[in-house]
C-alpha cells in the first residue's frame, strides 16, 4: 500500500505544478502593459556643419500603426536646402518572462531620412516636423545649427547666363549653366555640389532638351533630389589659367506674372590636399580642404500678354512661327451627320500652355452653320505639335466649306499678336429631307391602285382638295361633262350667308315658341367649350415652347418611320436614313454614336443591294430588316420618352 500511496502523491504534485504554471501564464497575459503612445524625436549628425556640404536630419516616429504609414509634414525653415531622401519603416516583436510574468512587446518605428544643405554662413533653423496618422499628430521642436563658411576661390567658377527681361507669362526662355574648373583643381577634386536656387522656384516651369553634342553630365542639387543636365565640356583660358568649362542649357517658363528673384548660384568643391595609393593602386585623399564661388543674384522682371489689341483667336500661345493645320474626316456628309476635324498646332513655343480658342470666335466657326462643342478641347503634345480633335455637326445644307480658321499668338520678340490662318476644307452638305406620305415611292402596283379621294376612284365628285388647296383659297378644277367649273373654298364650307327675307320668322318669338330652346342650350355649350379651350389654351402657353417643339418633331418622326417600314428594302433604307438625318437636323442635342451607327447602316442597305436580309422572312418581303426596324423604333421611343440632353447612348 506504501508504493501505491507515494505515487498518487507524486502524480498530485505534478498537477499543482502544471495548475501553477497556468495560472502564471494567464496571469502574465492579462498583466501585460499597455501599449505606449506615438511620439517623435529628431536626430541630427555631429558637426561641424559647412555651407554647401550636406549633413543628415532623421525624424524618428515610434508606436504609431503600422498601416498606413505616417504623413509628415515640415514648417518653416531657412539658410539652407531641406530634401527628404528616403524612409524606412521597422517593426520589432519581443518577449520576456520576469517573475513568472511574461510580457509581449510589438515595437514599430519610421524613421525619415532628410538633408540639408548649408547656402550660407551663420545660424540655419532646422523646422519642427509634424507626424500624423489616423488623427494622432505627433510633432519635434525646431532648433538653430551653426554653419561654417568656406573660403572663396577662382580656382572653380559657376555663372548663370539668362536675359535680362522683362520675360511674359509663357515665353520659353533658353538659359546656361557653366561650371568651369581649373586643370591642377580637377586632377586633386574629391566632390562639388551645385545649388541654383533658381531651379527651385515655384513660379518657373523648366524644360530640359539633350544638348546637340553631350560628352559628360552636369550635377546640380535641387530640393526635390539631384538633378543630372547632359552637358558638353570645353578647354578654355580664364584669366591666365587653363580652364575646364562644362555648360548645360535649360529652358525657363515663367507661369504666374511675378518678379523673379532668387539668390546667387554657388558651387562647393572638397580638394584633396593630402593623398595615398590603396591596394588597387588608386589615388585617395587623406585630408581635403573645401572652398566655393558664388555668382550673381537673379531679379527678371515678369509680364503678362497685353489684354489691348488682342485677338478673340488668341488662346494663350506665345513665341515665334505658329502654325495651324486642320484636316477633316469626310468632306461629303448629309445635314447634321458629324464631323471630325483634327488640329496641329507647331510653333517655337510652350506647346502645353497653348490651348484652342473659342471655335465660334471672330475668324473661326459660324455658330449659325456649325454645332459647335460648348468646351475646348484638351490637346496632346507629341514631337509633330499638338494635336486637338473636335467633333462638329453642319446646321446649314448650304454650307459648302470649312473656312479658313484664325490662330493667333503673342511675339514676345517683336511685342506683337501674330496671327495665322488654315486651309479651307470643301464640303458637300446634302439636306435632310422631310418625309411624308406623299413624298416617297410607292411600289408599281400601289400606284395603281384606286383609292378614295384619288384621281382613278370611278364614284362621282370623289375628288378632294388638297391642303395647299384650301388654304390658298380655291378648289381644283372639277370636270363635268366637259364644263370647267371653279369653285371656291367659301362654296365648300358650311357656312350659310344668305339674307332671311320672310316676316313672319324674323318677327317670331322663339321663347314663346320655344323652338330655340335647342339653340340656347348649344350656345351655353359653346361657351362653356370656348372656357375651357381657353382654359386649355393658356396652360399649353405655359409650357415650354423647346419641349412643344420637340414633342411634335417625335410624332412626325414616328409617323415617318411606319411609312419608311412598308417600302421595299432600299427604298425604306433611304427613307429611314433621311427620317433619321432630319431629327437631327431639327433636334442636334439629340445626336450620339447608337443615332449615327443606325444612318449608317441605312447607308449600306442602300447602296449595296441584298443587305442585310438575315432571316428567310426578310429576303421574301423584301423590308428594311427587322433588327434594324426594332432598333430605330425603340431609339426613337427612348428619346421621345427621356428629356432634352438626357437621351441615352453617347453623344458626339
Amino acid at each position: 500500500m506504501q508504493p501505491r500511496k507515494n505515487a498518487l502523491m507524486r502524480a498530485g504534485a505534478k498537477l499543482c505544478v502544471l495548475l501553477a504554471l497556468g495560472l502564471v501564464f494567464l496571469g502574465g497575459v492579462t498583466a501585460a502593459p499597455a501599449a505606449e503612445a506615438p511620439a517623435a524625436r529628431v536626430q541630427v549628425a555631429h558637426g561641424p556643419y559647412y555651407v554647401g556640404e550636406a549633413f543628415e536630419i532623421q525624424v524618428v516616429a515610434t508606436n504609431f500603426q503600422e498601416e498606413p504609414a505616417p504623413e509628415i509634414s515640415t514648417g518653416v525653415y531657412g539658410g539652407g536646402v531641406l530634401r527628404l531622401s528616403g524612409i524606412s519603416p521597422s517593426t520589432s516583436t519581443s518577449i520576456s518572462i520576469i517573475n513568472g510574468k511574461i510580457t509581449r512587446v510589438h515595437e514599430v518605428t519610421f524613421v525619415y531620412r532628410y538633408e540639408f544643405t548649408g547656402t550660407r554662413k551663420g545660424r540655419a533653423r532646422i523646422p519642427e516636423f509634424l507626424v500624423s496618422q489616423a488623427g494622432v499628430s505627433e510633432s519635434t521642436r525646431s532648433f538653430e545649427l551653426e554653419i561654417s563658411g568656406v573660403p572663396t576661390t577662382n580656382r572653380v567658377g559657376i555663372d548663370l547666363q539668362i536675359p535680362t527681361g522683362p520675360i511674359f507669362v509663357g515665353q520659353k526662355v533658353p538659359i546656361v549653366i557653366e561650371f568651369q574648373i581649373a586643370r591642377e583643381t580637377q586632377r586633386d577634386l574629391v566632390s562639388y555640389q551645385i545649388h541654383v536656387p533658381l531651379f527651385d522656384l515655384s513660379t518657373l516651369r523648366f524644360i530640359d532638351e539633350p544638348s546637340a553634342n553631350p560628352d559628360t553630365q552636369l550635377e546640380i542639387q535641387t530640393e526635390s533630389g539631384v538633378l543630372m543636365l547632359s552637358a558638353s565640356s570645353r578647354e578654355s583660358v580664364i584669366r591666365g589659367r587653363p580652364m575646364l568649362t562644362i555648360r548645360a542649357e535649360r529652358t525657363m517658363i515663367a507661369v504666374s506674372a511675378e518678379a523673379i528673384e532668387a539668390a546667387p548660384a554657388t558651387v562647393f568643391i572638397s580638394r584633396g590636399v593630402g593623398f595615398r595609393r590603396d591596394v588597387f593602386n588608386q589615388r585617395r585623399a587623406t585630408s581635403t580642404e573645401k572652398l566655393m564661388a558664388a555668382g550673381d543674384p537673379i531679379r527678371i522682371e515678369v509680364g503678362e500678354v497685353p489684354k489691348q489689341g488682342r485677338p478673340e483667336s488668341f488662346a494663350g500661345a506665345v513665341g515665334v512661327g505658329f502654325s495651324l493645320e486642320v484636316t477633316a474626316d469626310r468632306s461629303v456628309v448629309q445635314l447634321g451627320e458629324p464631323i471630325a476635324l483634327s488640329f496641329l498646332l507647331r510653333g517655337d513655343g510652350d506647346l502645353s500652355s497653348a490651348s484652342l480658342p473659342p471655335l465660334d470666335a471672330a475668324g473661326l466657326l459660324d455658330s449659325e452653320h456649325f454645332r459647335i462643342p460648348e468646351d475646348s478641347p484638351a490637346g496632346i503634345v507629341d514631337d509633330d505639335g499638338k494635336h486637338f480633335d473636335v467633333v462638329l455637326r453642319v446646321l446649314d445644307a448650304g454650307v459648302r466649306e470649312i473656312p479658313a480658321l484664325a490662330y493667333s499668338w503673342f511675339d514676345a520678340e517683336t511685342r506683337s499678336f501674330q496671327t495665322t490662318t488654315s486651309r479651307p476644307i470643301a464640303l458637300s452638305v446634302g439636306a435632310a429631307e422631310v418625309i411624308g406620305a406623299d413624298a416617297v415611292a410607292r411600289r408599281p402596283e400601289q400606284r395603281s391602285a384606286s383609292l378614295p379621294g384619288s384621281p382613278t376612284d370611278p364614284r362621282p365628285g370623289a375628288m378632294l382638295p388638297t391642303d395647299s388647296t384650301v388654304i390658298s383659297g380655291t378648289l381644283p378644277d372639277e370636270i363635268s361633262g366637259g364644263a370647267t367649273i371653279r369653285r371656291s373654298s367659301l362654296a365648300m364650307s358650311a357656312a350659310n350667308l344668305a339674307v332671311e327675307r320672310d316676316p313672319a320668322r324674323l318677327l317670331r318669338d322663339d321663347r314663346v315658341v320655344g323652338g330655340n330652346r335647342p339653340l340656347a342650350i348649344g350656345l351655353y355649350g359653346t361657351g362653356l367649350a370656348v372656357l375651357l379651350f381657353a382654359v386649355f389654351d393658356a396652360r399649353r402657353r405655359a409650357i415650354n415652347p423647346a419641349l412643344l417643339h420637340r414633342a411634335r418633331v417625335f410624332k412626325r418622326v414616328e409617323r415617318e418611320l411606319l411609312t419608311a417600314f412598308g417600302l421595299p428594302k432600299e427604298a425604306g433604307a433611304a427613307a429611314l436614313g433621311r427620317v433619321l438625318r432630319e431629327l437631327v437636323a431639327e433636334l442636334p442635342e439629340e445626336a450620339s454614336q447608337d443615332l449615327d451607327a443606325l444612318i449608317a447602316e441605312c447607308d449600306t442597305l442602300r447602296f449595296a443591294a441584298g443587305a442585310g436580309a438575315s432571316t428567310a422572312r426578310e429576303q421574301v418581303s423584301g423590308q428594311v430588316p427587322d433588327s434594324l426596324r426594332e432598333r430605330a423604333v425603340n431609339l426613337v421611343a427612348e428619346r421621345s420618352k427621356s428629356g432634352p440632353g438626357q437621351s441615352g447612348g453617347s453623344g458626339s
